[in-house]
């Protein structure tokens, strides 16, 4: 019998009991169910015309059809193909945007995709179709729940301040304030350089937290060997190592390190 291909294999066991069951994916599923019969027919029919090690598709079909004038076989071929562009008509999901919402509360998430029903290449006028779904908030997807209960994200991508800001905000969270011992322990696991909260709101003057707090007054406050390095005009951001608090200027290219907050 002829090998039924991976690709329809992988399609169809992502949709076997245990799988998100929705109408999307029960028709997708049932796709992949009619491809996994027609492959096995064709099986019978091509395999004396194919050696072992060749890859059977609907292309090698439709060519073997034209050959020898089959037009049962040209059928076959072209059910697949219609298939297969049906499964291909649209681009991948966009991520989810997400309300800014309190733990615990409740909002609706949205994503889009882009479909083309009129060609089976992606070209010419396309729909674009939404979905939504009501979530609550809680730590993120991307988000790991640190032994403290801490739901930290490490983007080891090196970015200056204000865009390290900017990305932990879309998830609703915040560049990690270490305004206890506990998040400076969970903060030193992380290798490398890292933007934590700390800035100076005028040139010389001390460092404060987003919210008004001074991170130099707190008892396990460090610095690096070395540091402070400039305490006037330059560095006006705080960053940390393994070996302690570094000061750095606002456009420095480093690792971040975001939180959500419960």
């Amino acid at each position: 019998m002829q090998r039924i291909p991976n690709y329809i294999l992988d399609h169809f066991i992502c949709k076997l009991p245990g799988s998100q069951i929705t109408l999307d994916n029960m028709a997708e599923a049932f796709t992949m169910f009619s491809l996994m019969i027609l492959s096995t027919v064709i099986g019978h029919c091509v395999a004396s015309t194919l050696s072992s090690e060749q890859h059977v598709d609907e292309n090698t079909i439709l060519d073997i059809a034209e050959k020898s004038n089959k037009t049962f076989l040209k059928l076959i071929g072209l059910a697949i193909q219609n298939l297969r562009c049906d499964l291909d008509r649209c681009s991948q999901w966009s991520q989810w945007t997400i309300d800014a919402l309190a733990p615990g509360q409740f909002g609706v998430k949205t994503r889009s995709r882009d479909c083309w029903y009129a060609s089976c290449n992606k070209t010419g006028q396309k729909v674009v179709e939404n979905d939504s779904e009501i979530f609550e908030r809680n730590c993120p997807v991307s988000y790991n729940i640190t032994h403290e209960k801490f739901c930290v994200a490490f983007i080891q991508n090196k970015h200056n301040y204000s865009a390290a800001k900017q990305l932990c905000e879309k998830d609703g969270g915040q560049i990690i304030n270490l305004d206890t011992k506990e998040r400076y322990e969970t903060a030193k696991l992380y290798t490398g350089i890292i933007h934590i909260q700390g800035e100076r709101r005028v040139t010389g003057g001390p460092f404060y937290d987003d919210v008004g707090g001074l991170p130099l007054e707190r008892p396990f406050f460090k610095w690096a060997s070395g540091q402070p390095n400039d305490g006037t005009s330059v560095s006006n951001t705080l960053m940390l190592t393994s070996a302690g608090y570094y000061d750095a200027p606002v456009g420095y290219m480093c690792s971040v390190l975001c939180e959500v907050v419960y």
